[in-house]
């Protein structure tokens, strides 16, 4: 990544920072009209709490990403974890803090167990279709004028959409860093474009990628310098 890239992905973090805390409309805090009502998993409208649960499924997305080959020098777990309540402000920091390191310099943080759980078909499965099952709901159940109202009067819904649109976009950013280091089309990146699905897609067409160099393991980096030793 440039020196430009990450300055960018920084005044984006700030800006929507500073937009949250002090720009975004409604009501907030206790306040709120919707606030409770989501944390608690009861809002009346369908389309709001669909939002509400792709959020949810985003950071699991991310973490199938990050988290089967987690070797830099800056661990993505804390960040993936923090994820799962502060959505894009957590992830964010991550890829402007690990622009400048090169992936594979550490030991993978995970057990075997957990990395092969996030490369699993079964994992990205169960994933894709709970989100397909979410979005269909929430269209067909849903009604946008309420959940407009709803984010022009609450604060809460106004910076979850923003952040669900920010997600979408760092999918195409990691998408698009993803395929560079893996030769692969840059024009995957599109795939981010359609919410958590096109993230699964290109996590399900890159997982056991072994011949990617920066997402190789380190135990497999050996294996191979050994054979190319003996050949």
């Amino acid at each position: 990544m440039t020196t430009v890239s990450r300055v960018l992905l920084l005044v984006v973090w700030l800006a929507f920072i500073t937009y949250a805390l002090f720009f975004a409309p409604g009501a907030g805090g206790g306040e709120d009209p919707w606030l409770r009502t989501l944390l608690t998993l009861r809002p009346d409208e369908p389309s709001l709490l669909a939002m509400f649960t792709l959020l949810g499924l985003y950071p699991l997305t991310f973490a199938c990403m990050l988290l089967r080959h987690d070797d830099r020098k800056v661990p993505a777990w804390p960040f993936v974890l923090v994820s799962f309540a502060l959505g894009v402000f957590a992830l964010l920091p991550y890829y402007i803090l690990t622009s400048a390191t090169h992936a594979g310099s550490h030991d993978l943080r995970l057990s075997e167990k957990l990395r092969r759980t996030a490369e699993s078909q079964t994992t990205h499965a169960i994933l894709f279709v709970l989100t397909l099952g979410v979005m269909v709901w929430g269209l067909l159940a849903g009604d946008f004028g309420v959940y407009a109202e709803a984010f022009r009067t609450s604060h809460f819904v106004n910076v979850m959409t923003l952040d669900f649109g920010l997600l979408t976009l760092l999918s195409v950013y990691a998408i698009y860093t993803g395929s560079r280091r893996r030769s692969l089309p840059q024009a995957m990146a599109l795939l981010g474009l359609i919410p958590i699905l096109g993230l699964l897609v290109y996590v399900w067409m890159t997982r056991m990628d072994e011949t990617a160099s920066p997402y190789v393991p380190s135990e497999t980096r050996m294996k191979s310098r050994r054979r190319q030793k003996s050949s």
